[in-house]
C-alpha cells in the first residue's frame, strides 16, 4: 500500500510540474546590454554579469516599440547603444517586444 501511495505521489507531482513549466514561458525576459551588431530583422546584444559575458540574438519585427530620447525605429539602433529589450521566447528565438535606449551619461 505504501508503494501505490508513493507512485501516486510521485505521478501527481511529475504532472504538477509540467502543468507549471509553460506558466513562465508567458512571461517577458528583460535583457540589458550592449547592442553587438545589427542586422536587418534583429540585433545581437552583449549582456553579463561580473565576468560572465554572452551575446544573445533577438528578433526585432516592425511592431517592436522603440524608445528613447524621441521617436525612435528599429533601424536607427545601432552597435554601441545601451539598451533594455523585453522579449518573449518563441519557437523562432527571442522576439522584442518593446526596446528602450538608455542613457549611458
Amino acid at each position: 500500500m505504501k508503494r501505490l501511495t508513493r507512485a501516486a505521489a510521485v505521478v501527481a507531482l511529475s504532472l504538477l510540474a509540467a502543468a507549471a513549466a509553460p506558466a513562465g514561458a508567458d512571461e517577458p525576459q528583460t535583457y540589458r546590454g550592449t547592442v553587438y551588431a545589427v542586422q536587418l530583422g534583429g540585433l545581437d546584444l552583449l549582456t553579463g554579469v561580473g565576468y560572465a559575458l554572452r551575446v544573445v540574438h533577438i528578433r526585432t519585427p516592425e511592431t517592436t516599440v522603440v524608445r528613447g530620447g524621441g521617436s525612435l525605429r528599429v533601424s536607427e539602433i545601432k552597435p554601441g547603444d545601451v539598451i533594455q529589450a523585453d522579449c518573449r521566447l518563441t519557437d523562432a528565438g527571442l522576439v522584442a517586444e518593446r526596446i528602450e535606449q538608455r542613457d549611458t551619461r
